[in-house]
């Protein structure tokens, strides 16, 4: 595999560089990035990953995991376009199938800044994610005294 500024047409996702250990994503406004991210490394067949990156969203959904209570709290962030400043996280499988777990750190007009695990976003403006493949797949399970899926394994 070997790409180099690819334009996709219909979700118009650009691939400015991907290769089997790397690829620079360009998400345009409008896209949700979680299912965007998701579809791509299948695409592109990246096998685990780091991934990080900036941009601007709106509608963003963070989540912040209650140990003790075992669940997340949730806010969604729709007041405004947020810069994205800050992504970052990894690719591995969940249930089979690839999972891009992400936490990010949002900033508002007032600069102040917001943060959790990310579960969903709408792209205001771009998202340009980095992604480095591992070259093997991280497997999460479900850890019971955390009640999280946690990486614990590789395929």
């Amino acid at each position: 595999m070997g790409v180099d500024f690819r334009i996709k047409k219909g979700d118009r996702v650009m691939i400015i560089h991907a290769a089997e250990d790397r690829a620079l994503l360009v998400v345009p406004k409008g896209q949700k990035l979680i299912e965007t991210l998701t579809r791509e490394v299948t695409e592109l067949g990246l096998k685990g990953g780091v991934i990080s990156g900036l941009g601007a969203l709106i509608h963003a959904e963070l989540g912040y995991y209650h140990l003790e209570e075992k669940h997340y709290l949730r806010k969604t962030f729709s007041e405004m376009d947020y810069e994205l400043i800050s992504l970052t996280g990894n690719l591995s499988l969940k249930d089979g199938a690839p999972y891009i777990h992400v936490h990010a750190a949002l900033g508002d007009n007032q600069f102040r800044v917001f943060g959790g695990h990310l579960f969903e976003a709408e792209v205001a403006v771009t998202a340009e994610i980095s992604i480095v493949s591992l070259g093997k797949m991280p497997v999460r399970d479900l850890d019971l005294p955390l009640g999280l899926a946690t990486i614990c394994r590789i395929q």
